[in-house]
């Protein structure tokens, strides 16, 4: 059937759908030069599945008429062409669809066709983002009616104070309860239907971010056939933050100030696509996206990084995918500006806990090989201080001559120490601070060696990594009786140092593990490390590196670790080195 429907494309042509007279959904395919295309929309939406789907059979086969002959579609793609069809066909407007528009069965044209993909969605005269059917149509009238309710508040707001957003939030009160949630009110319900619209499964994609970060009024977002546009996005965003700060806003309201809409909205605001970023940096902070194909993880930002101009990634679907995910591997040891930073993207998912054969999934990819269906964030190769890396435990040592051959990958650097012991995991979602008291030093007065600080202050540095994440500069510590104060008596003051030391704290040993060493030093590490893995300095390694022989030779790469006294290349200072051989480190 597909080749039928689909004649071979040029490397700068497009496919559009012209949707003909009648009734039903009936196009055809026109191939235009993408240079000549004009006055098309493009679609955004989510693969697979309707998001709201009360009362429907999921075995019904979905069809459209594409240039005479039956053609399949996914159900969520079927809804909106039959909500959209009816106002394109009258208006005679093309539309840009991937399912139909690229041939999904023409490998190669799908690798041609992706690297197209952000001109072809910059240069829409409109982006239409479907987000779904509504679930409750009342609901979801008055939530674009709120939602344009706080637009409205915004502006008037901000020609009254001259465009200070600070005095405008100072205005804004929990009284007005034509946009505060009173319950059983209408803006109560509106506040429900914008929770209903904003925890589609849409905005959680990491295609989105390609798709759909344009200028505000460029982009209208449907639920069933009502829209609003990114501009009403960012307003009803900064009500839930701004309320979830200063009132008793209800929880559940509270998750729009920080879920995916929150970034979405900063990623636009913040000119991300006008600036550019780095492959690296975007792979990492978009990591807890979603893509219905792994390898898009990767593919669907190609189109906005920075850095890929003279050194490209190309798109290949007939790879495996982990051969997908080690050419970003190779790409980031390309980069001498990133070091090591690619083995920070390294995350564990943790599947038993047995002391200390504490467990991970093994994916079947190289140890050393990221697994970006994993989602998690590495403060450590992330943090930076000023316009330079927070660490630097290599010293003068900053090339890695790092060789990629097969599933090994070839490095330089120094066994440091070995773990001697280890306390329990530190929980990701625990902000008691009790577990991490329980690795205090019984003798906090002793004194610790490599730095010559008091154990107590080494160890109340290391849980922080030495680092506020906050404003990002070095020389910190955890004040962990603050910490476990009631907030009632605190000052403003004491309040915001124990909310940015709360923060700190998860970042630095959430799901890590207090490890002691051989040589008396005491340090933060990934969960599944062991009592006898190794330390390793790595040239161009920001971090510490765990390491642990295998049976067979090689060693597995564990994870990165901050081990206090020795993250600025003290060790090369100290003479701790001095007559030891560079070795040859291979990672499995």
């Amino acid at each position: 059937m597909s080749s039928v429907i689909y004649q071979p494309l040029s490397s700068d042509e497009i496919r559009l759908l012209r949707f003909q007279p009648g009734s039903g959904i009936t196009a055809n395919l026109e191939t235009w030069n993408l240079q000549q295309a004009h006055a098309y929309i493009a679609l955004s939406y989510t693969w697979g599945l309707a998001p709201y789907r009360s009362g429907r059979p999921s075995d019904v086969t979905n069809a459209i008429t594409l240039n005479d002959y039956s053609f399949s579609v996914q159900e969520n793609l079927h809804d909106a062409l039959t909500y959209l069809t009816p106002q394109l066909r009258q208006d005679d407007r093309l539309l840009w669809i991937d399912a139909i528009c690229i041939n999904q069965n023409d490998i190669p044209e799908r690798n041609a066709q992706i690297l197209l993909m952000r001109y072809i969605y910059e240069h829409a005269t409109l982006v239409y983002g479907w987000i779904g059917l509504p679930s409750d149509l009342e609901q979801n009238r008055l939530a674009i009616q709120l939602m344009r309710k706080f637009n409205h508040v915004l502006h008037e707001g901000l020609v009254a104070n001259n465009d200070d957003m600070n005095a405008v939030a100072s205005q804004i009160s929990p009284d007005n309860k034509e946009i505060f949630p009173e319950a059983g009110t209408d803006c109560y319900r509106g506040w429900l239907g914008i929770q209903d619209m904003f925890k589609r499964s849409y905005w959680r994609r990491t295609w989105i971010y390609q798709e759909a970060t344009g200028p505000p009024a460029s982009t209208r977002f449907y639920c069933g056939s009502s829209y609003f546009n990114m501009t009403l996005v960012s307003a009803s965003v900064f009500m839930a933050h701004h309320f979830s700060e200063f009132t008793n806003l209800e929880f559940p309201f509270r998750d729009l100030a920080r879920g995916p809409l929150f970034a979405i909205s900063a990623f636009r605001t913040e000119g991300v696509i006008a600036h550019g970023d780095s492959l690296l940096e975007l792979i990492d902070s978009l990591r807890g996206t979603q893509a219905s194909q792994p390898r898009d993880k990767a593919y669907a930002l190609l189109g906005l990084a920075a850095d890929l101009q003279s050194v490209s990634i190309k798109p290949d679907y007939g790879k495996s995918l982990c051969d997908v995910y080690t050419d970003i591997v190779r790409f980031s040891l390309s980069q001498p500006k990133h070091g090591l930073q690619i083995l920070g993207h390294i995350m564990r998912p943790r599947v038993s806990f047995e002391g200390e054969e504490n467990t991970y999934i093994r994916n079947g990819f190289p140890s050393w090989v990221p697994d970006y269906r994993e989602y998690g964030v590495n403060l450590f190769q992330t943090l930076q201080e000023g316009s330079k890396w927070a660490y630097n435990a290599c010293g003068p040592h900053n090339i890695h001559n790092a060789h990629i051959d097969g599933r090994r990958l070839t490095l330089q650097g120094y066994q440091m120490d070995r773990i001697s012991s280890l306390s329990a995991t530190w929980e990701h979602d625990v902000f008691s601070t009790k577990e991490v008291e329980a690795w205090a030093p019984e003798d906090p007065a002793a004194i610790y060696s490599p730095t010559g600080q008091t154990l107590g202050d080494a160890f109340h540095t290391t849980i922080l990594a030495d680092m506020n994440v906050v404003k990002k500069s070095r020389g910190h510590m955890a004040d962990l009786h603050l910490m476990g104060t009631s907030n009632d008596g605190l000052t403003a003051e004491q309040h915001k140092y124990k909310n940015w030391m709360n923060v700190a704290l998860k970042c630095a040993s959430g799901l890590r593990r207090l490890c002691r060493t051989e040589a008396g030093r005491m340090g933060i590490v990934a969960f599944p490390a062991r009592v006898g893995d190794l330390l390793y300095i790595l040239c161009g390694g920001q971090m510490i590196y765990t390491l642990r022989p295998k049976h067979e030779g090689g060693l597995e790469f564990i994870g990165d670790a901050y081990v206090h006294g020795v993250m600025d290349g003290q060790l090369f200072e100290d003479g701790s080195i001095d007559g030891k051989e560079q070795e040859i480190v291979v990672l499995e």
